[in-house]
């Protein structure tokens, strides 16, 4: 009922070349998309600028205005084309006039809270049964709301010792989610990872030394019924008042792919203009 099953399909579905052939071979890291932000940037890093938080953004006829705070001091950049590669639920807040007249509304694209705990073990949990299946990348726990754990070390192919569990828990079944993730503190947040993980680890409690715990109440698109063919996603891949957007939210699903994907649409609708 929360989920659109197309969306659920496109996901595994888009990794198998054809009908009866196996999976596509992936890649992953150790740091995860780290490492494509990290070679990215390297590539321009000329032409970042850091420490630039942006306030406002103004599109007017000529061109589009960025307003930054930099060093504490206010700070305009002047273009004729800007994207905008941040979640659209930001933009009624960033882009001046957005709210009022833009040609789709950002309450359309949905997105659940989540909280996420890094739990730092001193070494891996005994296995309970001879034949437990080994820890793999990403582990799900059954019959648990959270969506389980990915275990960072997996990539480098050490089957002991330390390492860190990334727990993922979504607050999409709770009313009010957004209020009671932000009054929940770090101990009541790292009681649900603990108890939750404990169910198929018991000795998580003695093996875990130290627990990080992030909120986040906008985690990522979640794609509803209705909304990947719905009007709102088509319009938003359009461009508003000389800005255009670039986010896995215009997709409705949450992957580097994604991502890359409108990074690359924009970039060309900017490129085929000026």
């Amino acid at each position: 009922e929360q989920t659109s099953a197309w969306a659920g399909l496109f996901y595994f579905c888009s990794r198998v070349r054809e009908r009866g052939d196996e999976s596509q071979p992936f890649i992953t890291f150790p740091e995860g998309n780290g490492r494509f932000v990290n070679h990215m940037s390297a590539k321009v890093a000329d032409k970042i600028k850091t420490d630039h938080a942006v306030v406002s953004v103004q599109p007017s006829d000529a061109g589009v205005d960025v307003i930054c705070l930099a060093g504490g001091e206010l700070r305009g950049i002047k273009c004729r084309r800007a994207i905008y590669a941040a979640p659209v639920f930001t933009a009624p807040y960033a882009i001046r006039g957005f709210a009022d007249d833009a040609p789709f509304t950002a309450r359309a694209f949905h997105s659940n809270s989540w909280f996420v705990a890094n739990l730092h073990l001193r070494d891996r949990p005994v296995p309970r049964y001879e034949r437990d299946f080994p820890l793999a990348w990403d582990n799900v726990l059954h019959e648990s709301q959270s969506l389980g754990y990915v275990n960072a070390t997996h990539q480098k192919g050490i089957d002991h010792g330390a390492t860190i569990w990334t727990y993922y828990y979504p607050m999409c079944h709770e009313a009010d989610a957004r209020t009671k993730l932000l009054n929940y503190g770090w101990r009541e947040l790292a009681d649900v990872a603990l108890s939750d993980i404990a169910r198929a680890h018991p000795d998580i409690y003695d093996l875990t030394e130290r627990i990080d715990v992030m909120r986040w109440g906008h985690a990522m698109i979640s794609p509803t019924p209705g909304f990947i063919w719905g009007g709102d996603r088509r319009k938003a891949l359009e461009p508003y008042r000389n800005i255009h957007f670039a986010h896995t939210d215009l997709s409705g699903i949450a992957l580097f792919e994604e991502a890359f994907f409108h990074g690359l649409r924009a970039a060309r609708e900017i490129t085929n203009l000026v």
